[in-house]
């Protein structure tokens, strides 16, 4: 019986895994918490193997908690074409959903931004400034500083009331969206 010799991956191709290996990962394990040895072992891969693709530790952690966030862009964000008019509650029912599927994770990467951590705070503004961006555009609000700022505010009200809620939930996910859209609808428009 033969065995085919292992097939050698692109550095391409051997970085996507190791970042796919990641978001394995995250649902249970937040990102500051991946080990190394965990992600190499599963990759079938040497430790020092794993440096020759991310120089450091936090560039492999970068490139994960930025790949999490495209996913959840592309899982939250509309569709383009879709109707205005359902963008920003199919927006918000979307969010709900990946907090409730990823709360750990979404929790760490929240105050990992928080925390200081300039590689994971920018990659949560710039996410941030993606979900503003698109309810700015589902309401009838002017796309003024202002608004951009009431907008982040909201968003923080909404990030974490969601975020106990999935912990505690003392209203049905129903109510908890006629909240956060009843406070987004009371922003003044301009």
């Amino acid at each position: 019986m033969t065995t085919s010799p292992p097939v050698r991956r692109s550095a391409d191709d051997r970085r996507a895994q190791l970042v796919a290996i990641g978001l394995e990962l995250l649902p249970t394990t937040p990102v500051q918490e991946l080990t190394i040895d965990e992600v190499a072992r599963r990759a079938g891969i040497s430790r020092s193997l794993l440096f020759h693709y991310f120089a450091t530790k936090r560039e492999y952690y970068t490139a994960v908690i930025s790949a999490a966030a495209a996913l959840l862009r592309d899982h939250v964000v509309p569709r383009p074409g879709s109707p205005a008019t359902g963008r920003l509650p199919g927006m918000l029912d979307r969010f709900v959903a990946w907090v409730e599927t990823y709360r750990d994770s979404y929790v760490a990467f929240v105050r990992g931004a928080n925390a200081g951590d300039p590689w994971v705070a920018e990659v949560y503004e710039r996410t941030r400034e993606e979900l503003v961006d698109v309810a700015i555009a589902a309401g009838p609000l002017a796309d003024g500083p202002r608004q951009r700022q009431l907008v982040r505010a909201w968003f923080a009200f909404t990030e974490d009331l969601v975020v106990q809620w999935t912990r505690e939930p003392t209203m049905t996910r129903a109510e908890l969206l006629v909240v956060v859209t009843d406070v987004f609808d009371r922003l003044p428009a301009d």
